[in-house]
């Protein structure tokens, strides 16, 4: 009888975590098809799935986290919603950024400037620079944006806003990526995710600098400049021009870290 018991219990489990598995299987394939009634769609700039499965630190991205808060689609990569997500919390984050630091004067000045700065062509842009949402010609977000570390109910805020929403950029949604991007542009390690250390990013003029995992990165482009004839302006031009930027680098970093109280890098492209 108490064997009868043992397994009565035991399938009885097995069939409320089954029917919950299901359950949250159709809530969140649910959740994809209202991404064609997100209001604000058109005016975010969302990057493929297969632009973002592309992308050589998508191992860095925590996909069990990812699954447990909806954030996979059928294939086990990173969902359309998931993206849709991202692109609000960041058009955010750079709106905050954009009011906080002096981001948009500088780029200004680069683009003035006597040294001729030349920023990438559209086609020759990264995936960082495409999806930023500051209008800027130079300078862009460069951290990766794990939103699978907000909590639920910051997540429901964000897609609520989505569905619901007018404008993208609200000061709702400034407090709530002000209060939380510390923990969203963190770099894990897949080995340990609670580690602390840092992460070397991809190669910059020939470097690839290694930057602590809970900085926020910016980027500088430097395109390469060339004459009437095609051919490559004069290294000692180059050189100023990369003398100036280091300058500036040296300069921003400390005053951006002092003004957010964290540390920040600046990427010279």
């Amino acid at each position: 009888m108490k064997k009868f018991g043992c397994i009565f219990v035991f399938s009885f489990a097995v069939i409320i975590i089954t029917a919950e598995a299901n359950f949250w299987h159709t809530y969140w394939k649910e959740k994809e098809g209202t991404m064609e009634k997100y209001m604000l769609a058109s005016r975010l700039k969302v990057p493929t799935v297969k632009e973002v499965t592309e992308n050589p630190y998508i191992y860095r991205y925590h996909h069990e986290l990812c699954s447990e808060k909806g954030l996979i689609d059928e294939k086990g990569r990173l969902s359309r919603r998931y993206l849709y997500l991202q692109a609000v919390y960041r058009a955010n984050l750079e709106a905050y950024l954009l009011e906080t630091l002096d981001i948009k004067e500088l780029d200004e000045k680069l683009r003035n400037s006597s040294l001729n700065f030349v920023c990438p062509k559209p086609e020759n842009q990264d995936l960082y620079q495409r999806e930023s949402s500051m209008g800027l010609r130079y300078i862009c977000l460069r951290n990766n944006l794990y939103i699978e570390y907000l909590d639920k109910r910051q997540l429901n805020i964000l897609e609520h806003h989505l569905i619901r929403g007018r404008e993208v950029v609200t000061e709702e949604l400034k407090a709530l990526v002000k209060e939380t991007y510390g923990e969203v542009i963190r770099v894990r390690n897949p080995r340990d995710w609670d580690a602390q250390g840092s992460f070397l990013y991809a190669g910059t003029q020939g470097r690839k600098p290694e930057i602590p995992n809970q900085a926020l990165v910016l980027e500088i482009s430097n395109a390469m400049e060339y004459d009437g004839s095609g051919n490559l302006i004069s290294e000692d031009h180059m050189r100023e021009k990369c003398e100036y930027l280091e300058q500036v680098k040296a300069e921003k970093e400390k005053e951006y870290s002092e003004i957010l109280g964290k540390e920040v890098y600046i990427l010279l492209e």
